[in-house]
């Protein structure tokens, strides 16, 4: 048996994203698994998704909206099975090929596995070993429970400490953890940096590269998967990378896993906000 996790706090993401997920793993995990979502709030979870109530960590509201510490509750001690694989997904990420090489990895080399940060597109022309290591990305983890509590236990013992030395999760993963390794880069890509233009090159090659290889890919910032859904003329993105309208391969994976989805109150919102 192995583990998938994923979280939600402050209801910072709608239900569907967690369904979809649950759809997805699903899909693409060819072994006996449980699907767990730890939340401040299971009473909202739907589906066929087991939640499991985040415990307290006493954190203030504006270290929840920030630096996403809540994440670190998967590490508390007897949270999770606490000797199955267990791989950690972020819930804006979508899935395009099979989770069982990450489990495999999980089991064969053991600690702590992350993502490595992407570095800014125009590094892409050197070598991967060449490009600056800037740490840990926090989208997909991958680790046994056991062996990784003392993640929890360290940050709840001095939490005022860490909040002030690391900017985010991401950067206490970075430097607190041990035997510390990354997943194959060509098994991600970053919808960000691998599949978006820059300004003014998105005007000239509009069409958003679809990255066929990548088993996950990971929409982190602006936009999110649902905003790329919908049908219309409308723009998403940031102010140097953007986009017009819905990007076909995500929409066609968001519609397979949400069998809910509709475009009618998106329309709607449109034309109140144009009114």
């Amino acid at each position: 048996m192995v583990t998938v996790v994923c979280p939600r706090w402050l209801d910072a993401f709608p239900v569907s994203y967690i369904n979809v997920l649950r759809e997805a793993v699903r899909a693409n995990l060819n072994r006996e698994h449980r699907f767990i979502c730890v939340t401040d709030n299971p009473g909202a979870i739907t589906g066929d998704v087991e939640a499991v109530r985040m415990p307290e960590m006493g954190l203030s509201l504006e270290r929840k909206r920030r630096g996403c510490w809540p994440k670190l509750s998967i590490f508390a001690p007897g949270l999770l099975p606490p000797d199955d694989p267990t791989l950690y997904l972020d819930l804006d990420i979508i899935i395009r090929g099979s989770l069982d090489p990450f489990f495999e990895r999980i089991e064969t080399l053991k600690g702590f596995h992350a993502l490595r940060e992407w570095n800014p597109t125009l590094w892409n022309v050197l070598p991967l070993g060449l490009r600056p290591d800037r740490g840990v990305q926090g989208s997909i983890l991958g680790f046994i429970p056991r062996e990784q509590s003392h993640l929890f236990q360290n940050f709840m013992d001095d939490q005022d400490k860490f909040c002030t030395d690391y900017e985010s999760d991401q950067h206490y993963l970075t430097y607190e953890t041990n035997n510390r390794t990354y997943w194959p880069a060509e098994w991600t890509s970053s919808f960000k940096w691998h599949c978006c233009n820059y300004y003014p090159l998105n005007k000239v090659m509009p069409k958003i590269k679809e990255p066929k290889k990548a088993k996950i890919v990971v929409f982190h910032g602006n936009p999110r998967p649902v905003d790329i859904v919908a049908k219309g003329n409308y723009r998403w993105g940031t102010r140097r990378k953007f986009g017009f309208g819905p990007v076909d391969w995500v929409r066609d994976y968001w519609l397979k896993h949400d069998k809910s989805w509709s475009d009618e109150p998106v329309a709607e919102a449109a034309k109140k906000e144009a009114a």
